[in-house]
């Protein structure tokens, strides 16, 4: 499968959601800089103190004093000049963002290019990042080969009529085909193990998914008999070589876990879906 060269943006809505807050709190700092006094504050000091007074609009006068009694004039002066410079800050970002939205087509002008194109000439060109469609189809279209399953393993199968090795990750594999999410169970996966010089080691986790909106793929790893002695101490030698490779829980890797007494929710497996996946 070819590479992408940069995945798509998935700035953009953090971006919408920044120039919205951002009006809003323009919006608000100017209706609170209505309603405090006119003029602004200038600050002098004297034997180490402080004095503040009340300087009228675009004047270039000294101001007159502010009585101590009336520190709360002082308050709002500051408050409002302090409004002022923000309301400066905020609305070369608000133009920005407002420039950067409108010309890059809301962060989709890369993406969008390739998809102008007549199909004759998409034959002959490799895209720096791919529509979603074809970047899964794509993903999808991958082959592999599985761990072979013993005589005596249960027959578990999902509703894509794949057979897996548990109850639990017959519920995962069905959550994630309910939610769209394109999944490739015990792909092969190669890691390298800095407590044997390095040396290669071949594993398949349980589940590589796919977040179609980032194309970034993330492992999936269900640990399900927490509870043994041994196979929890498998588990931390793996997550172990999981994390000298740079993978990471939240980054890209969902970890999920069960015991006897604990088990495995619907709930939590929805949850982490639509935290990573989508």
């Amino acid at each position: 499968m070819q590479k992408e060269v940069i995945s798509p943006n998935i700035s953009i809505s953090h971006l919408q959601k920044r120039l919205e807050k951002l009006k809003t709190l323009a919006e608000s700092l100017k209706n609170e800089n209505e309603n405090l006094p006119v003029g602004r504050l200038r600050i002098a000091q004297r034997n180490q103190h402080p004095e503040f007074y009340l300087v009228p609009e675009k004047s270039n006068e000294q101001g007159k004093y502010i009585q101590k009694e009336n520190h709360d004039l002082a308050v709002q002066l500051a408050q409002k000049d302090y409004n002022c410079k923000i309301l400066k800050i905020i609305n070369k970002e608000i133009t920005g963002l407002q420039n950067y939205l409108t010309q890059t087509d809301n962060g989709n002008a890369i993406q969008n290019q390739f998809e102008k194109l007549s199909v004759s000439r998409q034959n002959l060109i490799s895209p720096v990042t791919f529509p979603d469609k074809e970047f899964i189809e794509n993903w999808l279209s991958i082959t592999w080969q599985g761990l072979p399953f013993s005589d005596d393993a249960p027959d578990l199968f999902t509703e894509n009529k794949e057979r897996v090795r548990s109850k639990s990750e017959v519920i995962i594999a069905n959550s994630l085909l309910h939610n769209n999410i394109p999944y490739r169970y015990e792909f092969p996966l190669t890691l390298y193990n800095k407590g044997h010089k390095n040396a290669p080691v071949t594993i398949y986790p349980d589940f590589c998914c796919l977040n179609t909106r980032t194309h970034k793929e993330f492992y999936w790893e269900h640990f399900g008999l927490m509870d043994n002695p041994e196979y929890a101490k498998k588990t931390t030698s793996k997550l172990r070589l999981y994390a000298e490779n740079n993978y990471f829980p939240g980054r890209n890797l969902i970890i999920t876990m069960e015991t006897q007494s604990e088990q495995l929710s619907t709930l939590q497996i929805e949850q982490l879906i639509k935290e990573f996946l989508m």
